[in-house]
């Protein structure tokens, strides 16, 4: 959706322009705003934030008792966003000190460990690499209410 911004205001000061981490106001115009939600972005139309649904993570699996096999639903937690996913296929696990292939296609991930994975989101969500935006290339997966996973995107596969 394409809007016009009417002025920023940091600490309710009008501002002629803000940093990375501001936290700031920002007041729209010729917008709906049923249609603003959280975990929305805004970003420029010129170099648009991508939209995926299905991204490849390096992820660090915590100390869980549930080991993560092929097509285990987890809840995909990213900015403020929580939204329903699956592990859609473990594609090798990393040593976890020097980053190698110890295995590839592994059976399962058991606590402790390191691996690149494919994860499926219900539906897609403005995300970005790690590489490109540190802050944007991160989440966590989540299970039975408990963090599971802390993950970085390292490729956006559609």
């Amino acid at each position: 959706m394409l809007h016009n911004s009417l002025g920023i205001q940091l600490e309710e000061e009008p501002m002629a322009c803000t940093f990375a981490g501001d936290n700031v106001t920002l007041n729209l115009f010729n917008i709906d705003m049923t249609s603003v939600s959280t975990g929305d972005i805004l970003c420029s139309t010129v170099n648009p934030i991508r939209t995926a649904s299905l991204i490849r993570a390096r992820v660090v699996v915590f100390n869980t008792d549930c080991p993560i096999t092929k097509g285990f639903p987890v809840v995909f937690h990213y900015t403020s966003l929580n939204e329903t996913a699956v592990v859609k296929k473990l594609i090798s696990q990393l040593h976890k000190s020097t980053g190698e292939v110890i295995k590839k296609k592994p059976r399962c991930l058991t606590k402790n460990s390191s691996a690149v994975i494919e994860v499926e989101i219900e539906r897609p969500i403005c995300i970005e690499l790690y590489k490109d935006n540190r802050d944007l290339g991160r989440f966590m997966l989540r299970y039975a209410g408990h963090t599971i996973a802390a993950g970085l995107v390292i490729e956006i596969l559609g």
